[in-house]
């Protein structure tokens, strides 16, 4: 069900789904979905426990790590 979710993000612009493509393009579609689910769980988990809500890092984030990486 988690890998479902993560698929339904693919068209999206957020976390999971940058996520999902970078460990794609290194690992391949099945380790890139897995990967993805893993990272879901973990921030559904980290939510249920804390009782905080989950506040999404944003696109812009995003870009500015990519470019600090390069």
């Amino acid at each position: 069900m988690a890998v479902e979710c993560v698929l339904a993000t693919s068209r999206q612009n957020n976390r999971i789904a940058s996520h999902r493509k970078r460990i794609t393009k290194r690992q391949g579609k099945m380790k890139g979905r897995i990967a993805s689910a893993h990272l879901l769980v973990t921030i559904a988990y980290n939510i249920l426990k804390t009782g905080e809500p989950y506040h999404e890092l944003g696109s812009i984030t995003l870009k500015k790590n990519k470019i600090t990486k390069n």
